[in-house]
């Protein structure tokens, strides 16, 4: 679909750089296409200029719809209670989530139909501590959780 956007948008960029001189010629000259001689003092430099603005304004939609893409919609609004401290890979759609609400952690499992919160730590588990990365802290608290 992007490409045959790109293929469109050049097709018309050489038509109107090509074809542009015959049709304001036609205008000057009087044997304009169109009633009322609407199209007159259309020259292919202004008519490249208003391609090349399409083009940007068209640029700019991809662009701004990447950028929301890539980092979400609330990327600007950064909510201190609400944060994902880590996550960890069980198969090729599943998701086991680790989530820091306000003091209290609660551990999501995460799959393309739904989402269910497996377990609410009473002891969190520290982001900041050097001690092993968040599949090993994950393993450990729930080793723990199953003891108790």
């Amino acid at each position: 679909m992007r490409y045959k956007c790109i293929i469109l948008l050049l097709l018309t960029l050489l038509f109107l750089a090509s074809g542009g001189t015959a049709w304001s010629e036609t205008a000057v000259t009087g044997n304009s296409l169109s009633p009322g001689g609407v199209g007159q003092g259309a020259t292919t430099a202004s008519l490249v200029k208003v391609a090349v603005g399409l083009a940007f304004v068209v640029l700019a939609i991809f662009a701004s719809a990447w950028f929301f893409r890539r980092f979400g919609k609330g990327a600007f609004l950064a909510h201190r209670d609400l944060r994902v401290i880590g996550g960890l890979s069980l198969g090729q759609r599943e998701r086991v989530v680790l989530l820091q609400v306000g003091k209290e952690q609660i551990l999501l499992g995460v799959s393309p139909g739904r989402i269910q919160p497996l377990h609410v730590l009473s002891e969190p588990i520290s982001a900041d501590s050097a001690d092993g990365d968040f599949s090993n802290k994950l393993n450990v608290a729930l080793k723990n959780w199953k003891r108790s």
